[in-house]
């Protein structure tokens, strides 16, 4: 018998809104695609979880060569987190500099896509046996970079990277290595250094010790250490009751680094000066300041796994930075405070310059481009901001009064404005803010 309406017969028409409703499912159901075509990709395992920032949305492992240059070397798994909102917008590749801690797409990035990367050797994405000498930033740049391959495969729209302080360096590291894998990155709060002690940190904080607060900053260093023996006291009865260890090394040694750091801290977070005790503080008081800038226990043997390996990076590529302790020489009772003390025990680590020379050749290269760097003006890492040779392609921001917690949120309505679309061209895909 055929149909009234369409001259086929009622099994063809049943056929055909079969075919109809599968394909409108199909369409409709971003699961059904994703996790089938996630499914196809080779060395890789997956979760769902639950976000409401996205459609989908999976915890993943990744099976990554310890060295990519060796096709017979051993591999490990890397953890990523992965939110799917359409496979044809851009991705953002969010790169970590330590273990992952809290993923969430930027307000303005609002349906994208989103990777959040691991760092090797950091949280659950460790070698079951750390291999020090494999911890390298071209490493982990061709771990971005095989992930890269490997989800291009579902993602088609263009691609950008964004990390903050280290994952920043991850992220320019990235772009060195292969250039042409993103079409733009956004690092926020990224050192850039010019060798393994960046002088101009140094001058930073010869600079800024000259304003009000500077001097206010200093002033209480010094009446730390004039009243050291009392800190001690109180700092004793404190490492005594949350039962921190410090592999040996002596509590005054420990709370003499408390202080050298006071003043990187107390810049990097924003604190404001008006909260600084004053001469007639007592010495509990003195020392809750102290530690509220700089928690003892980042320097507990409890703490040091979660620090060994961003510190060998650093004294292996990155470099890092070190205290001035001449206007406390009379207070010191050891020569020799490094943040070396936080690298890798038992293991040589030699300075290798080559990354630091590839880096600063690159940001001066005309070819760079697609880079937006954002800092806060009182972090002192801003002091290492980059000059780009090509500044319409490559924009630098600073947040005024803005610190190591500087966002694209702490800049100007015009400048935000102008990083949106910016990369709203370089991704040909309409952000809004």
């Amino acid at each position: 018998m055929k149909s009234k309406i369409s001259g086929k017969t009622k099994n063809e028409v049943s056929l055909s809104w079969g075919i109809w409703f599968f394909c409108v499912l199909f369409l409709v159901s971003p699961a059904l695609f994703s996790q089938q075509t996630l499914n196809t990709i080779k060395g890789i395992s997956f979760v769902k979880k639950p976000n409401n920032q996205f459609k989908e949305y999976y915890e993943v492992w990744v099976d990554q060569k310890l060295d990519h240059s060796n096709t017979e070397s051993k591999s490990f798994k890397q953890r990523l987190f992965i939110g799917i909102n359409n496979t044809a917008a851009p991705t953002v590749m969010e790169t970590e500099g330590y273990a992952i801690s809290n993923t969430s797409l930027p307000s303005f990035m609002n349906g994208c896509n989103y990777i959040s990367v691991e760092h090797r050797y950091f949280g659950r994405s460790q070698p079951d046996s750390l291999n020090w000498d494999h911890l390298t930033i071209q490493q982990a740049a061709s771990d971005l970079h095989h992930i890269r391959m490997l989800f291009g495969q579902v993602f088609t729209g263009k691609w950008m990277t964004t990390g903050i302080s280290k994952g920043g360096q991850t992220a320019l590291a990235y772009k060195v290595f292969f250039p042409e894998d993103v079409d733009a990155t956004l690092a926020y709060v990224t050192p850039i250094k010019n060798s393994a002690n960046d002088s101009r940190l140094l001058h930073f904080f010869q600079s800024i010790s000259e304003t009000s607060c500077g001097k206010k900053v200093l002033a209480f260093q010094k009446l730390g250490f004039r009243n050291k023996a009392a800190l001690l006291n109180e700092f004793e009865d404190y490492i005594k009751e949350k039962k921190y260890t410090f592999s040996g090394m002596a509590h005054e040694k420990v709370l003499e680094y408390l202080l050298l750091e006071y003043p990187f801290a107390f810049y990097q977070n924003c604190l404001d000066c008006e909260r600084i005790p004053d001469t007639t503080a007592l010495p509990i008081k003195i020392l809750e300041e102290i530690m509220f800038a700089v928690p003892p226990k980042f320097f507990s043997d409890e703490f040091r796994s979660k620090l060994e390996p961003s510190f060998y990076m650093f004294y292996r590529e990155l470099g890092y930075y070190e205290y001035d302790t001449s206007p406390f020489k009379q207070w010191l009772s050891a020569e020799n405070y490094s943040n070396n003390i936080f690298a890798p025990k038992n293991t040589s680590i030699t300075f290798d310059t080559n990354y630091l020379r590839s880096l600063n050749a690159f940001i001066r290269a005309a070819s760079t481009d697609r880079i937006i760097f954002i800092y806060g003006e009182n972090d002192p890492y801003t002091s290492t901001r980059p000059v780009f040779a090509n500044d319409n392609m490559c924009l630098v921001f600073v947040a005024k009064n803005g610190c190591h917690k500087s966002r694209i949120k702490d800049l100007t309505k015009e400048e935000q404005e102008t990083i949106v679309g910016r990369l709203s061209k370089w991704l040909e895909w309409q952000l809004t803010k």
